[in-house]
Formats: C-alpha cells, sequence, structure tokens
C-alpha cells in the first residue's frame, strides 16, 4: 500500500507521517509543532492531499480539525505500515533508549495496569524520557491477532489463550489469597472452607480476577459462596474491603498493590485454586527488534521475583 501511494499520489514517507499525525492531534498547530516544520507547510500538505484523493480530509472543528470517515480509514491502513517501516529502520540503526523516540504499545488488564504500570512508567521516564508508553487492555480473543499485526508491541499477564507464533518469559509466579480487613470477626482465626463460603464476599468481575476460578472450586464440592458486591474493577476494591466485613479472594500481588496493605489481613483461600505465572509476550515478527527486546527485560527485571 505505501508503494501504492507514492506512485499514485507522490506522496513522501514523512507526509504519510504528517498525514497521521494530523489524524492524532486533531490540531495541525500541534502536528505542525510535532514534526518540526511551520503551520503553513502542513497547511500546503493539506491542500495537495486533498486534490489528489478529492476529499476535504480534515474539517474544522471547536478543537482544530476532525478527520473524515476517508482520513480515518486511510490512517487505519497507513499507521500500522509506518510502523513496520520504524521497526525496520530501527533495527538497522540499533536502538539507544536513552535518544528513541520510538512508542511501545502495551497490552495490560486493570490488575497488570496497578501492579506494574507505576514503575514501568517511572523507569521509562527515567532512562528513555523519548519512549511514549500506550497502554491497552483488548478482550483475550484479540491478544494473539494485536501481537502479530503490530497493534501491540508487548502484552502481561496470565495469557495461557495465547497461541501461534508467539514467545513468553515467566517473570512471576502469583498464588490466590483472601483478604479483608484487620478487624474483621474472622481475623482473629485461620480461615477454613466452612466460614469461609458463609461470609459475605466482594467480587471483581474482571478477566484476572479469579473470580469464576473460585466459583469453579465450590462448584466442584457442590457449594456456593454469598457474592454481597460485585464490581468491574481493582479501583474502588480497597477502600469498600476496609469499610466493610466482605472477604476478597484474588493474585496475592494484586493486593500488596494497594496503598495500604498493611490494613488488611490476608490468609491463605481455603480452596485449591491453581497457582499461575505472570508472562510478558511478544511476537515472532519483534523477536529481533532490539526495542522491544530492551522494554521486555526492562518489565522481567523491575518485578521478576528474586
Amino acid at each position: 500500500m505505501l508503494s501504492d501511494i507514492y506512485k499514485t499520489y507522490n506522496w513522501t514517507l514523512a507526509e504519510l507521517h504528517a498525514f497521521c499525525l494530523i489524524c492524532e492531534c486533531q490540531n495541525l498547530s500541534q502536528a505542525a509543532l510535532r514534526i518540526g516544520i511551520s503551520q503553513s507547510a502542513i497547511s500546503l500538505m493539506v491542500q495537495r492531499w486533498r486534490q489528489a484523493l478529492g476529499d476535504p480530509l480534515f474539517v474544522r472543528a471547536r478543537y482544530g480539525v476532525a478527520p473524515t470517515q476517508i482520513a480515518i480509514a486511510l490512517r487505519e491502513k497507513l499507521q500500522p505500515l509506518l510502523e513496520e517501516v520504524g521497526i525496520a529502520l530501527t533495527q538497522t540503526q540499533g536502538f539507544n533508549p536513552a535518544q528513541s523516540t520510538r512508542v511501545f504499545k502495551v497490552h495490560m488488564t486493570d490488575i497488570g495496569q496497578l501492579v506494574f504500570l507505576p514503575g514501568l512508567n517511572n523507569f521509562v521516564a527515567k532512562h528513555a524520557p523519548g519512549i511514549r508508553l500506550v497502554i491497552k487492555n483488548l478482550g483475550w480473543e484479540a491478544l494473539e491477532s494485536g501481537l502479530s499485526s503490530g497493534e501491540i508491541d508487548l502484552a502481561i499477564g496470565s495469557l495461557p489463550m495465547i497461541k501461534g507464533r508467539v514467545h513468553s518469559r515467566v517473570f512471576r509466579h502469583e498464588r490466590y489469597v483472601t483478604a479483608m480487613r484487620k478487624g474483621h470477626p474472622l481475623a482473629r482465626n485461620e480461615l477454613d472452607l466452612e466460614a469461609f463460603v458463609a461470609a459475605d464476599h466482594l467480587a471483581i468481575d474482571a478477566t484476572s480476577s479469579g473470580h469464576s476460578l473460585v466459583e469453579n472450586a465450590l462448584r466442584s464440592l457442590d457449594m456456593r459462596r454469598n457474592i454481597s458486591l460485585t464490581i468491574p474493577h481493582y479501583l474502588a476494591a480497597e477502600q469498600i474491603l476496609v469499610n466493610s466485613n466482605y472477604l476478597l479472594t484474588v493474585p496475592n500481588v494484586a493486593v500488596l498493590s494497594f496503598q495500604d496493605p498493611a490494613a488488611l489481613c490476608i490468609v491463605p483461600t481455603p480452596l485449591a485454586l491453581p497457582s499461575f505465572d505472570v508472562r510478558v509476550h511478544w511476537h515472532e515478527r519483534s523477536r529481533q527488534d532490539e526495542g522491544v527486546r530492551w522494554l521486555r527485560t526492562a518489565i522481567s527485571d523491575l518485578f521478576g521475583q528474586r
């Protein structure tokens, strides 16, 4: 497709990059500033594109410009190709994190963002200030295609459903625990299965929470627990837990990442729940990519168990 655009419309690689940047910024002045050219120069580019394609491409909006449907469709095709070109150029020139301006796209669930993102962001800001991270939370069914297409560079988590030409590296072994507030009546004694089932529970309806594992384990024993409150993510879990008599069963690393884990009583879950590995995943297409290798190594070094 890139070669077709070169031949048909005589667009340069720099112009293709400018086009995608305008779609992203939706502001000609900001796009010109990021590229390092004048606004008049970028306006002339837009005029030439409009004449070539017979479409306005960008129309005035309150905040700047809005891309037309043709511009949006074109950008969706161009962006992955430009990223491939960027990767190829990086591989030939070598990768210097201190000087790189690459954009890395990483899949993390909400628990991954809670546990790993603050530390990773601080590391990148310190050692590679020009690099941008884009965090995505794709559905499980989209992870393999996301890695193969370049929509994401890495995926972090316990993701056994990823197959195909995907490599991975274990950097943590995790187990499930049950947490409650320090003053909870059940915090005084060892938590047994009978007390666990009789208690009121907080459940997190997220793929990474272990919610379904608990239900399946209880179902195999012909038992069920009382879930008093179900929430969609981890954001409010800590505050709810310290202000209630609920039990919460989640991966241990999630509880330890709460703002004040010392306010909680964390005990073994009285159920046979499987432990699991947390991995960083990358596709065969980026196996030799020095930038992706640097980032995945940083993740393993930062968060790996020692």
